[in-house]
């Protein structure tokens, strides 16, 4: 088929006599202009216009895309790929999927000499520049090697039949051109990038999950516990429409981390094994006697551990090693001398079985056997001949907390580094993309630097104290090292009032340091405005955290005590301060869940490792913590002061922030999200009312729109009434967070008409304006400073704003 018309793609073709029609798709459109907010922008007020703070350079990992698409189409095909299995399609036949497409394009006779004009998505979807008949492609069966199986396979290519043109230059011209983030030309967008990840797909030297790849083998980090961090790079292309700068769509590549199991054998052998790792590292401590066997709690985090995971199993027998893979589905309970199976109507231990069947006597026979394989079937296999193989961990399973902590520092580079580790990436995939086969026959041509940026610099605030007539009570902050500051010895603007308090010691702490904690926070807080009882007027608490069943059992009882102990005496308990021996996530979420939402007592809890820095009480340490305390009492630590406050809160106003917080993957089925929402019901903004919704969740994916907002707004509207003598907010502003990308639109309308509900139905044509700002922190784009306005380690400078060349020009 002969392509004689190429449509290239550009800035000019946002001119507003562009003669192409002005809908893409009257279907799509109206199901979209249903979620468009009730009020439409204000003409002239786009980003990019203010100059507000002094100018920056910089450059961001953004690379910019230019299309040159035969005939400005791509389209679209199904495809039915059908493995030798009946269950359903998983993640991990993306691999055999490909493979057996790439073989495909070599044997089907319709697309000889196009092998380069068709890419595939790993599942259902083919992608092409050329147009075929349904009939031209007849059923293909491929003898195909599975990489995982590590065996031939037999796969069916059959039902492939174009179900769509795509019109990529024009869907992504006219979004430019409507000036709308709705309606985002997805099937055009998603075509592009399966373009650009098809050469990573099919290349055995990279392996791609999700949006990142990543070299194999490649760089690791060792996370101890059996676990390492892969180290690959991120891609996705992201239309901007920024017609100034002549650029629709940009590449953007960041680097990626994914933890991954290391490739050790089980029981080890002259290096220590991955079961000696993963429960003698970290907290765990401990040596394991793996000729003793396990203890339950060796085995219940073993099987937490390897449960979902592949193993290699491979048993030497005369006739050469037998080698298979299975996932496993847990660790057994008894030994393998006393695990028993039943072979042809008789039943044997596991252990006797290899010794009759391949003449092997078992090194650790009071090791658990592995349960592998499909829960239908008794497979039981010893660990000693097992190796666990290196792989990505699935997303339902965590890393344990140490492995965390070690993978963020280990992750955390400085700019410049990171700058480097991008280019590096981009070169090695097809020397950024100028020697991608597909690349070429698609017509995307990548820009080979980063995108230069001008951006601003707001200058920082000043920041206010109480005024107590000797000292200076506003603190500058430096404009060339902004973001923090130094109390020095100005007090909060309102401390606390703490008469009675107690103190919930889980550290051991003795006498002496008792003591001292109490009269360091007495001391440090009368430094700072907070006016705490005395050791008269503390009641103290000693529990022990060795045994964590038993500290989880009678936290409840032991806050409860302190709360009587008040009672009787006719006092107010103000706040409780609970010392920490070592971080505990399932004791701390309890003791907040018992504080905030049942006994109505607040906590302050921090690590007894924290307070003695260096050996000594860290005053710094108690300061910090000081301030923590006096804002969950009421107090106010500091405002802005009031030369720089903004114009906004010269009015009554209401800053209002919310987010939806989700069970974890594997939680899903019987834990809800929870909806927090919170507004300042004063002018300095700095005291918060909330409220707090409980909510259902889909099984396969996350309900963002908080589904009460209407009676939430209208409660945080009433707490402001009443807190402001009878005066309403005469603007709302909501930060937003907890959003995703392709929810904006759904959460923006129905957030925003339940705002508005609340707002009449308080009052009949109270309709106060609302700015609604989503904020978003897991994106990956990166800002390097070009030229001085940066931090010492290469970071930006707080305040700097980028709101041209990458970000959307109209809103």
């Amino acid at each position: 088929m002969a392509m004689d018309q190429e449509l290239s793609l550009s800035s000019s073709d946002l001119s507003t006599d562009s003669s192409l029609s002005p809908a893409c798709s009257m279907s799509k459109l109206s199901m979209v202009e249903e979620l468009y907010p009730p009020q439409p922008r204000v003409t002239g007020l786009f980003p990019g216009n203010s100059t507000t703070g002094r100018p920056c350079k910089l450059e961001t990992n953004h690379f910019s895309l230019a299309l040159k698409i035969p005939e400005g189409k791509i389209y679209m095909y199904d495809v039915t790929v059908e493995p030798p299995w009946k269950r359903p399609y998983r993640r991990s036949d993306k691999k055999l999927y490909h493979d057996a497409i790439k073989m495909w394009k070599e044997v089907c006779p319709a697309i000889q000499g196009e092998k380069n004009c068709w890419v595939f998505d790993g599942y259902k979807q083919l992608f092409s520049t050329r147009q075929h008949a349904e009939n031209e492609f007849k059923k293909e069966t491929l003898v195909v090697w599975s990489r995982e199986d590590e065996r031939e396979v037999e796969v069916v290519i059959k039902d492939v039949q174009k179900v769509a043109d795509i019109m990529v230059t024009r869907d992504i011209v006219e979004w430019a051109a409507k000036g709308r983030s709705g309606g985002i030309p997805q099937d055009a967008i998603q075509a592009l990038d399966i373009v650009l990840k098809q050469a990573v797909n099919t290349d055995l030297s990279w392996e791609s999950i999700g949006r990142s790849y990543f070299p194999s083998p490649g760089h690791t980090l060792d996370l101890g516990l059996g676990k390492e961090a892969w180290c690959g790079i991120f891609s996705s292309i992201r239309p901007c429409g920024w017609k100034d700068h002549g650029v629709l769509l940009t590449l953007n590549i960041d680097t990626a981390h994914k933890p991954a199991t290391k490739q050790m054998h089980l029981t080890g052998g002259v290096e220590e094994g991955y079961l000696q790792q993963v429960l003698g590292g970290g907290k765990r401590g401990g040596t394991v006697d793996l000729g003793r066997g396990l203890t339950e709690e060796q085995r219940r985090v073993v099987t937490k551990d390897m449960e979902g995971l592949k193993i290699k199993y491979e048993l030497p027998t005369p006739d050469g090693v037998r080698k298979r893979q299975y996932r496993v589905l847990e660790v057994r309970r008894k030994p393998a001398r006393e695990e028993m199976i039943n072979v042809e109507g008789e039943n044997i231990s596991v252990g006797k079985y290899f010794t009759k069947q391949y003449g092997i006597s078992l090194k650790y026979p009071n090791l658990p056997c592995l349960w592998v394989g499909s829960r239908d079937r008794s497979t039981f296999i010893p660990i000693e001949f097992c190796t666990m193989m290196s792989q990505p961990l699935p997303r339902r399973k965590k890393l344990p907390d140490e492995a965390i902590a070690t993978m963020i520092r280990q992750t955390a580079v400085k700019p410049l580094d990171r700058q480097k580790k991008i280019m590096e990436g981009l070169q090695r995939n097809n020397d950024k993309y100028k020697n991608d086969p597909y690349a070429k026959e698609f017509g995307i041509s990548l820009s080979g630097t980063m995108t230069k940026l001008t951006g601003r610099i707001l200058d920082p605030p000043s920041i206010e104290y109480r005024d107590n007539g000797k000292d200076k009570n506003i603190v500058n902050i430096n404009k060339t090292n902004p973001g923090k500051w130094f109390q020095d010895k100005n007090t909060y603007l309102n401390g606390a009032d703490v008469s009675n308090w107690a103190v919930l010691d889980l550290a051991q702490l003795n006498d002496g340091q008792y003591k001292e904690v109490v009269q360091g926070f007495v001391t440090v807080g009368k430094e700072n405005g907070i006016k705490f009882g005395g050791v008269d007027k503390v009641m103290k608490v000693k529990v022990s955290m060795k045994d964590m069943d038993e500290a989880l059992a009678t936290i409840e009882d032991h806050l409860v005590r302190i709360g009587h102990h008040f009672q009787a005496a006719g006092s107010k308990l103000d706040f409780v301060l609970i010392i920490f021996a070592f971080k505990a996530g399932s004791l701390y979420d309890k003791i907040k869940h018992l504080g905030d939402m049942k006994l109505n007592i607040s906590t302050q809890c921090c690590l007894k490792a924290n307070l003695y820095k260096g050996g000594n009480l860290s005053k710094q340490v108690v300061a910090n913590v000081c301030m923590k305390i006096n804002s969950k009492l009421g107090g106010i630590n500091h405002v802005l002061s009031k030369g720089c406050r903004p114009n906004i809160l010269k009015r009554p106003v209401m800053i209002m922030g919310a987010d939806v917080s989700h069970p974890a993957p594997e939680c899903r089925s019987f834990k809800p999200s929870i909806a927090a929402v919170v507004a300042s019901v004063e002018p300095k903004a700095v005291n918060y009312e909330v409220q707090v919704r409980i909510q259902d969740m889909g099984l396969e994916s996350n309900e963002e729109v908080i589904k009460d907002m209407k009676e939430v707004t209208r409660n945080l509207l009433l707490k402001f009434f009443e807190k402001n003598n009878g005066r309403k907010p005469e603007k709302i502003v909501m930060f937003r967070d907890g959003c995703s990308e392709g929810q904006f639109l759904t959460v923006l309308a129905k957030e925003l008409m339940a705002m508005r509900e609340a707002c009449m139905e308080l009052e009949e044509g109270y309709q106060p304006p609302i700015t609604y700002l989503v904020v978003q922190k897991r994106h990956h784009t990166r800002f390097f400073p070009s030229d001085t306005n940066k931090y010492r380690n290469g970071n930006a400078l707080a305040g700097t704003v980028v709101d041209q060349g990458i970000n959307h020009p109209t809103e």
